[in-house]
């Protein structure tokens, strides 16, 4: 006797899902929060770390490690459940929500991370340039180039990011 098929909105479901995780792999970002996010989103209930751990084929460890990342990147939200002591999650659905205050706010930060550690940097080879004994210039000419070069970048992409014009389009 052959197992039941599956109706057709399930095969879906898992399609979707899958596609979430490999999409979030193809931008580096693993593929555990595409899938965990994706079922989320296609959730019409909040689901606990047990139901997303079952459903997904993952420890309980790594939903609760991925579900404080998407919660950071305010793509998902922990909500009360009236009866239940767990701690249930559902999808924040307005995508560019998720995009505007969650995943553009932390690439921000990081940026701003970035060029702060740039500027250290930057102290580091002016004391350097002090002591270099002439052996060394065409190494540190190189490695203050592309420091400038980096700090450029930096800027350009910070700028980008903080034009309102890309708050008002989102």
């Amino acid at each position: 006797m052959s197992p039941t098929p599956q109706p057709q909105w399930i095969t879906a479901r898992r399609k979707f899902i899958e596609a979430g995780g490999h999409t979030t792999q193809s931008f580096g970002l693993g593929r555990m929060i595409g899938q965990m996010y994706a079922l989320l989103y296609l959730s019409p209930r909040p689901m606990c770390l047990d139901e997303i751990a079952q459903e997904l084929g993952i420890s309980k460890a790594s939903v609760s490690t991925t579900i404080r990342q998407l919660e950071r990147w305010t793509a998902v939200k922990s909500v009360w459940v009236k009866g239940d002591r767990r701690d249930f999650y559902e999808a924040e659905t307005d995508f560019q929500a998720v995009l505007k205050h969650g995943l553009l706010a932390t690439l921000r930060k990081k940026l701003d991370t970035a060029g702060k550690q740039i500027q250290v940097v930057e102290e580091c080879l002016k004391e350097a340039t002090n002591q270099t004994n002439g052996d060394d210039d065409k190494a540190m000419e190189v490695v203050v180039s592309r420091l400038e070069r980096a700090k450029h970048f930096q800027g350009k992409v910070n700028g980008l990011l903080s034009n309102p014009l890309l708050d008002h389009l989102l």
